[in-house]
């Protein structure tokens, strides 16, 4: 038995207020509820495309790993990465990063990274 994996046109359609996919969405959830999977690289497109479009990067994140099944380590970067975004203003990119990162430095010549409150080793 194959197991599916969500991509993120089918959350995108999900969390989109009104998307023209939401119908068909929402039964293939029902259909599949608890089976769902999908990976962290899913989840950063679904985000910065959410953003793009207004929605909050917090509750994305959160109805995420309520819809679909992922690795401990995957909920946790993806949820921690969510803060990064919605507390210190991160692009997606580099609120993943963040999150990887933990409490290791990042070596980046990005500020933004200090107004976090990360570690960084500077390239400049």
């Amino acid at each position: 038995m194959t197991v599916p994996y969500a991509d993120a046109d089918f959350l995108l359609a999900l969390l989109k207020p009104g998307d023209w996919l939401k119908e068909p969405a929402e039964k293939t959830l029902n259909a599949h509820r608890g089976t769902i999977w999908t990976s962290i690289i899913t989840i950063a497109e679904t985000v910065m495309v959410g953003r793009n479009l207004g929605l909050n990067a917090e509750e994305m994140v959160s109805k995420i790993v309520e819809i679909c099944k992922l690795t401990e380590n995957d909920r946790v970067i993806a949820l921690q990465a969510a803060v990064f975004i919605s507390r210190h203003g991160l692009s997606t990119f580099d609120a993943f990063h963040a999150a990887f990162a933990a409490n290791d430095a990042i070596i980046s010549s990005d500020a933004a990274f200090d107004k976090a409150g990360l570690k960084r080793i500077s390239i400049k």
